[in-house]
């Protein structure tokens, strides 16, 4: 399974890879939006993991054009945000399905992932 995980903070972006290529999924990364919805459109993930707020294309706006693309509609979305829970809902009005609060254990991210695409996760082989 393909995991696309973007963030403007590049130690975040280095750790997750890290531990999901450690999980067994296959990793591409993005540090801002613009990057991302390119290498969304580009490779189709299975699932992408968000950072909510970046400089420019904001993660809520590269999600509201993902959702907005026929081709990218169907990737299940994670909002990343170091922010409490109560973005919630602004996260799903843009189109996420799930919400991480970073930092973020290792375990509830791999959680996310699974509960999202759970016949997909890890170890897949691909």
């Amino acid at each position: 399974m393909t995991v696309l995980i973007v963030d403007d903070y590049p130690d975040a972006v280095e750790v997750w890879d890290l531990l999901l290529t450690a999980s067994g999924y296959v990793v591409i990364t993005a540090v801002d939006g613009r990057e991302a919805l390119h290498k969304a459109q580009t490779h189709l993930p299975d699932v992408a993991v968000l950072d909510v707020q970046m400089p420019g294309l904001s993660g809520t706006d590269v999600a509201s054009a993902l959702r907005a693309d026929p081709r990218t509609a169907h990737i299940p979305l994670i909002a990343a945000t170091g922010h409490s829970r109560t973005l919630l809902n602004d996260a799903r009005a843009s189109g996420f399905d799930a919400l991480i609060v970073k930092p973020c254990d290792p375990d509830d991210l791999l959680r996310e992932i699974q509960r999202l695409v759970p016949s997909r996760s890890g170890n897949t082989g691909r």
